[in-house]
């Protein structure tokens, strides 16, 4: 009986030393440290509503656009050093009282009393203004609804220079402000009133309308801000969204599957039974500007080696904490090579919505929910960061210990 056992127990005693032994593979992850910037600037907040003829409909009873802009900006007040209020149309017209008055005198006999060109919308012209009056400390919010006054002859040639000015009025200022970003949102809104077209107007009657709220300044004070007052809390909801913005280096961290890691900058990682490594990156991405929609898609990011695959991005529930999002990789341990990784985030296309709410005359546009010349206003702040391939970058290096 002792020559049978001894030959089982030697047997067991040799697997239990080579499943040992391969328990003692580990995978080495270094990176170094990105910490968050701190942000000690309160940034001065300069509001500008349009006040053409054409935003005279929004001004009715019941409309959305009034409560929409009265709550975020009343929410961003509790965060900024001093806010400014403006009408905005061929001139910047400083409004002189508080934001509650403000909010009740968004209507059109005082948008005529305010005075400026009503007459013709020329939005390119409006942003070369807000953008003159920016700057590093500076957030500028814009309330208009982005129509494209359409004179006599080409449209199609119309739409492209207006596309053009835009784009050159962004390039320069991203010549002298490298890290400023901006926000388009799209909203809804009963509106009844005259819709203006070139010879003319149509009379609509308490239907839905689209405008937009344009938030421009610098990527990391639009960052704080959105975290203390995010774009989901804006009264109504923002029915479409685009953002723009430069390479952000991004502060994140590094821990296996457990959230463990040996220091700062290092973490160690055993492989599971099925020969793979995870381990997980958490990431602060507010400074991307994307929406959380775009910061979760797989398909946004890419990896520099086939043996690293992104299995899940997940938004941190956690408002303490000053990573945004978990990042969960798989490294196939077996097939890897010790060699740096980078884990980009690449810039999108234009979301769909843009071509979607585009009209290329004001009947189309009203008929389609939309806005005459849309895609052409963001086409142009697209152009301007046409030279801007990625996002953002999560660098480390990986070894077989």
């Amino acid at each position: 009986m002792r020559k049978v056992l001894f030959p089982c127990f030697l047997a067991l005693l040799i697997i239990a030393c080579l499943s040992f032994s391969g328990c003692s593979d580990k995978l080495s992850i270094q990176w170094e440290k990105h910490t968050a910037q701190v942000n000690n600037v309160s940034p001065k907040l300069k509001v500008y509503i349009e006040n053409s003829g054409s935003m005279d409909g929004y001004m009715c009873d019941g409309s959305e656009l009034k409560d929409a802009v009265y709550g975020y900006v009343s929410m961003l007040n509790n965060y900024v050093d001093t806010i400014e209020l403006n009408y905005l149309n061929s001139n910047i017209i400083a409004y002189r009282n508080d934001l509650k008055s403000f909010i009740h005198d968004l209507n059109p006999a005082s948008f005529k009393k305010a005075g400026g060109n009503r007459s013709n919308s020329d939005i390119a012209s409006m942003i070369e203004k807000i953008l003159m009056q920016s700057g590093d400390k500076t957030i500028s919010v814009f309330v208009s609804d982005c129509i494209l006054d359409v004179p006599d002859g080409d449209a199609s040639q119309f739409f492209i220079n207006r596309q053009i000015d835009i784009r050159n009025a962004f390039a320069k200022y991203l010549k002298e402000h490298k890290n400023v970003g901006v926000q388009i949102l799209c909203l809804e809104s009963h509106f009844t009133g005259n819709q203006y077209y070139n010879g003319g107007s149509e009379y609509i009657e308490n239907q839905i309308r689209p405008y937009y709220m344009w938030i421009i300044g610098s990527q990391n004070l639009i960052a704080e801000l959105n975290k203390k007052v995010p774009l989901d809390e804006i009264q109504h909801g923002v029915k479409d969204y685009v953002a723009f913005a430069t390479f952000q280096d991004v502060p994140f961290d590094i821990t296996n599957k457990f959230n463990v890691n040996k220091n700062a900058e290092s973490c160690e990682c055993v492989p599971d039974r099925d020969n793979m490594c995870r381990i997980n990156v958490k990431a602060d991405l507010s400074r991307t500007l994307q929406r959380n929609d775009v910061l979760c898609n797989k398909s946004t990011y890419t990896t520099l080696n086939n043996f690293v695959k992104i299995e899940k991005i997940d938004k941190i529930a956690d408002k303490s904490s000053i990573y945004t999002h978990l990042i969960t990789l798989i490294l196939d341990y077996e097939n890897m090579q010790a060699t740096a990784e980078r884990i980009i985030l690449k810039k999108n296309d234009l979301p769909n919505w843009v071509e979607q709410r585009n009209g290329i005359s004001a009947k189309q546009a009203i008929n389609n929910k939309g806005t005459t010349g849309i895609k052409y206003i963001i086409g142009g702040v697209a152009d301007a960061y046409k030279d801007i391939e990625n996002l953002a970058e999560i660098k480390f290096t990986m070894s077989n210990k």
